[in-house]
């Protein structure tokens, strides 16, 4: 019986997997090493028709969501938040509010 329920939960697992495998995850475009910290949610942003699987490299966008403690920080966090909304356009404020528990 264990060897059955084994194979069961691979054969229900194998289609989430391979999915993970296939799935595009919102990070900076230039990240040239593996991402250490990925989020994966049920989200649907501003470009989907409806509700997928999001990828997220939470490392990338630390910056904005870490409070400035100085103003130095503070003009830091704005320029910066200026050019992930070039990068990442209307999903930024999606992808912000999923990695604070807002969404």
């Amino acid at each position: 019986m264990g060897k059955l329920s084994a194979l069961i939960m691979l054969l229900w697992l194998l289609p989430a997997t391979a999915a993970a495998d296939n799935l595009q995850c919102i990070a900076h475009p230039k990240r040239q090493q593996a991402c250490p910290h990925l989020l994966y949610r049920a989200a649907q942003l501003p470009d989907m028709a409806k509700a997928e699987i999001v990828c997220i490299c939470v490392t990338d966008f630390e910056p904005l969501l870490t409070p400035p403690r100085n103003e130095t920080e503070q003009v830091q966090a704005n320029m910066t938040r200026r050019q992930y909304a070039v990068i990442f356009g209307a999903k930024l404020q999606a992808v912000l509010d999923i990695l604070q528990r807002k969404n």
